[in-house]
């Protein structure tokens, strides 16, 4: 039952042509156009009927929140209900393309909106390769070891997956073969050199596993708010989404509004490190560094100098110069510069990164700093 996309896979749909490709709705009796998130609903409303034991009569698709609530937006892909009725809402579930990540807090929380709407007991996630479900008691939510049939979910008779909190890393961890391979190719390349492998590593323990204790800290990081981890998606100027655990700051931006700034790590091939920009105009990476080619390593003193050469695309296969930006740099942040280069720190990786140490800091306010100046040649550059 928990192999997800093994049992999507088996479904075959019948194909029909009204006009273009379509699917027949089994629940609102119609065609629908044939696209990736309809087949994996079509797929869902199948699995629980023939999978589950859910009746089709107490199935809803595109259940309007306007209907439930005045004024509410949104609609939810697929609602089960515990009653012929239709007046009970057991499972609210969300169904998503193939390659979108259900994990990230985006989905689940877009979910979360039409449970509380809808006072639904579960929450249901689903691409065609896998299925979340969460139970929501006592104002939080639980994951669901198993996928329960809907029997087990009308009485109640699930149980919970275990939650273990992670404990950061040692040095010795970190630098050892085991973490490694743990961690290529979702947050570290394969072809990331050594030392910059154990940098990354160590990076990626700091921001994702440690807790800021001494708020005076974020003053010195250049932010104001420390929201911890979450699976946020961003996207790239090449229309790319990453879907990968972030840590989350909350800052002003150079005229004094609120933003949200992210760290994260990404690996396939190389090590890529993330800074990513959520404001009102804008939701994405703003760098995206390649740690193979800006991270330097000084095998004498085991330090790692990191830098960038300002080369800045602005999406669709357009770019800026490098030079325009970094005589922005240049003019806004002088101290950033050096020998016509942007120079982002010098950390030392022979011991465990923390947050209360000199380099790390200056590191992490020069990455936010340089990051925001790049959004405001961006903004500058679109408008003319």
């Amino acid at each position: 039952m928990n192999d997800i996309k093994k049992i999507f896979k088996a479904i075959k749909l019948n194909k029909y042509k009204p006009s273009s490709t379509s699917y027949f709705d089994p629940v609102r009796k119609y065609f629908v156009p044939k696209t990736p998130e309809e087949e994996v609903r079509q797929k869902t409303i199948e699995f629980l009927e023939a999978q589950l034991g859910v009746p089709l009569n107490r199935l809803r698709v595109e259940e309007a929140m306007a209907h439930v609530k005045r004024g509410a937006r949104g609609r939810a892909d697929i609602v089960v209900y515990r009653d012929d009725e239709k007046n009970k809402p057991l499972i609210v579930i969300e169904c998503k393309a193939p390659e979108v990540d259900i994990s990230c807090d985006d989905v689940r929380e877009q979910a979360e909106r039409y449970r509380n709407i809808l006072k639904a007991d579960y929450i249901m996630l689903v691409n065609g390769y896998k299925l979340i479900i969460y139970k929501y008691q006592d104002g939080k939510n639980f994951e669901l070891v198993d996928i329960s049939s809907y029997k087990e979910l009308l009485e109640s008779k699930v149980s919970f997956v275990e939650n273990i909190p992670l404990e950061p890393y040692s040095y010795e961890e970190i630098i050892s073969y085991k973490i490694q391979k743990k961690f290529t190719k979702i947050y570290i390349g394969c072809e990331t050199p050594k030392p910059v492998k154990f940098f990354a590593l160590n990076f990626l323990n700091l921001i994702l596993l440690k807790t800021i204790d001494d708020e005076s800290i974020l003053e010195l990081l250049g932010v104001f708010e420390d929201r911890g981890t979450g699976r946020t998606r961003f996207g790239n100027s090449a229309g790319y989404n990453y879907q990968i655990k972030t840590r989350l700051f909350i800052a002003k931006d150079r005229k004094n509004k609120d933003q949200i700034l992210g760290l994260s790590l990404f690996g396939r091939y190389n090590t890529q490190l993330n800074v990513s920009i959520m404001n009102r105009e804008r939701k994405h990476h703003s760098l995206q560094l390649d740690m193979d080619k800006y991270c330097k390593y000084d095998y004498r003193s085991n330090k790692i100098v990191i830098t960038h050469n300002g080369t800045l695309s602005t999406g669709r296969g357009g770019s800026i110069s490098k030079f325009t930006v970094i005589d922005y740099v240049k003019n806004n942040a002088p101290d950033l510069i050096r020998d016509e280069e942007v120079y982002l720190g010098c950390i030392d990786n022979s011991r465990l990164l923390e947050w209360n140490q000199p380099d790390v800091q200056n590191f992490i306010r020069n990455l936010f700093l340089y990051a925001v100046l790049r959004d405001e040649v961006r903004k500058k550059y679109k408008k003319k």
